[in-house]
């Protein structure tokens, strides 16, 4: 199965109205609390999330911790393959430390909070971004459905495109509109941050003692 979605911001007044017509018209399924650390420095990584192969992030959502893979489906940055490692409880210290130990030292910060609905097969996350002191600086939808395959990823857009249009939401449909969002995102929300730093093998101070 491949994951397609849609993306587009909202101003307080859009995600009131589109919050009121999904539970109208659909199902509450979750609130949703979600910290991550986007990691940096690995085979497939980009700055330009456009351009960006394969997404590793460490991910602690209502308390469980998680290692999430997403790697491109195809052209663009609609489509997506999706692999997730669940963690025991909240491990997400714990997680950071062993990225920092593979030399994923360095990465972004990110905290947001959603309402999760469900409506003909589409799911609809209404997300608040979060800085560190709270404060709520952008809101923004993100519809998702899945696509049996690659080649079906184009039809699923269209479906999910109508949908948008039918709730009048806006819609970030190019790759250049996407990544000006998520810069903007980077630059007024998330927050840059050192995981610690690597491991030395050659001190011999690993755990389980000597090497060799």
């Amino acid at each position: 199965m491949v994951e397609v979605e849609i993306r587009g911001e909202l101003t307080k007044e859009q995600s009131e109205e589109l919050k009121q017509l999904l539970s109208q018209r659909g199902k509450h399924i979750r609130t949703q609390d979600r910290e991550m650390i986007l990691l940096r420095d690995y085979p497939g990584y980009d700055k330009d999330p456009t351009r960006r192969h394969a997404d590793i992030r460490i991910r602690r959502t209502n308390g469980q911790s998680e290692i999430m893979l997403k790697y491109k489906a195809g052209e663009g940055n609609v489509g997506r393959h999706e692999i997730s490692l669940p963690l025991e409880g909240d491990s997400f210290e714990q997680a950071k430390a062993i990225a920092a130990g593979f030399g994923c030292t360095h990465g972004l910060w990110v905290h947001r909070i959603s309402e999760i609905y469900e409506h003909s097969g589409i799911e609809w996350a209404i997300v608040e971004a979060l800085t560190r002191d709270g404060e709520v600086r952008k809101t923004y939808y993100e519809a998702e459905a899945a696509a049996k395959s690659e080649a079906d990823v184009p039809h699923v857009r269209e479906q999910l495109m109508i949908a948008a249009g039918q709730f009048k939401v806006p819609v970030l449909e190019t790759d250049e509109a996407m990544r000006d969002f998520i810069y903007e995102l980077d630059r007024a929300v998330n927050e840059e941050i050192t995981l610690g730093e690597p491991f030395h093998l050659s001190s011999g101070k690993g755990v389980g003692g000597k090497y060799g």
